[in-house]
């Protein structure tokens, strides 16, 4: 599995990830519509998380020839509650529980 920063090129990888989840889950037509507008991996928030450069997505083999498996949408956090930096972890989205794994220490390396 390769962990790669995520770029503003993967917006559309993100968007068929969250889709395909959320397809999966006991909804209708309409409530999926309507949770798209809201989501986190919204257009409009995609285009403010990707370009910070703190995103990571998890592909199983080359990056631009595999789909992605997984990824966080983060960003720095300055002076919160007397710490000079956190990490602000907005989403965090898998389907594999090995993947999940991987990127939760991944952004706890980063945290470091």
């Amino acid at each position: 599995m390769n962990l790669k920063v995520l770029q503003e090129s993967d917006l559309e990888r993100i968007q068929e990830l969250e889709k395909s989840l959320v397809n999966t889950e006991e909804m209708d037509e309409f409530e999926r519509e309507t949770l798209s507008w809201t989501a986190s991996w919204r257009r409009e928030s995609l285009e403010h998380y990707l370009p910070l450069g703190w995103s990571f997505g998890a592909w199983e083999g080359e990056e631009g020839k595999s789909p992605l498996l997984g990824y966080f949408l983060a960003q720095p956090f300055l002076f919160f509650r007397s710490l000079t930096q956190t990490l602000w972890l907005e989403r965090l989205k898998t389907s594999d529980k090995s993947v999940g794994e991987s990127l939760v220490d991944l952004a706890y390396r980063l945290c470091r």
